[in-house]
């Protein structure tokens, strides 16, 4: 069985000119949680009492040691780049909640699915109708010529260690074009990172 872990950094207004998806496809999710649950441990001083690992309130080198730690696992990472300078070009662009979708189905086209599959989305839709949605719209961008059955579920990243990494992901491919800072997405090795509404 395979893990898809899925979070998004920037967003969908104006705060910022980027806006991306992150992934990480994983048959092994017990290898995600003995990173953070070994970086928990090792660096309790520095976390603190926080609840879980995000990128936008971890140090910059506890994120280098997870991402390089990483790097010994079975894993691959998906990414997304939008441009919203490129907006246009997608219809509907005005509803948020289909822009959503939209860009997300992208992310779903560069996703192979070679097992029964467990997609795992860290929540920010909180209406059914909008997940119904979501989970159809993304099932059916997948590349799952062989019909294998695949579960969406959105969740709290508190509760998945697999969203957390997926956090580290996608926040280290927003540094990268937002921030014109790639030191921290260059440390992951197997990653396929495609820009959206280019042409």
């Amino acid at each position: 069985m395979d893990y898809i872990y899925i979070d998004e950094s920037g967003e969908l207004g104006k705060q910022t000119r980027y806006f991306v998806f992150g992934a990480i496809i994983t048959n092994n999710p017990k290898e995600l949680d003995s990173i953070i649950r070994k970086t928990r441990r090792k660096y309790k001083k520095q976390l603190g009492n926080t609840s879980e690992i995000k990128g936008y309130t971890t140090d910059d080198y506890i994120i280098k040691k997870i991402l390089n730690r990483l790097n010994n696992t079975n894993y691959k990472v998906v990414g997304v780049i939008l441009d919203k300078n490129n907006i246009y070009k997608i219809p509907k662009s005005y509803d948020y909640n289909i822009l959503y979708d939209t860009v997300a189905s992208k992310l779903a086209n560069g996703i192979n699915i070679n097992n029964i599959t467990s997609i795992i989305v860290d929540k920010c839709k909180n209406k059914q109708e909008e997940i119904t949605n979501f989970n159809k719209t993304f099932i059916s961008n997948l590349n799952n010529t062989n019909n294998h059955t695949v579960d969406v579920k959105h969740a709290n990243s508190i509760h998945y260690t697999g969203l957390q990494v997926a956090d580290l992901i996608a926040w280290s491919l927003f540094q990268s074009v937002e921030r014109e800072n790639s030191e921290f997405i260059d440390l992951i090795e197997n990653k396929s990172i495609k820009r959206v509404y280019e042409e």
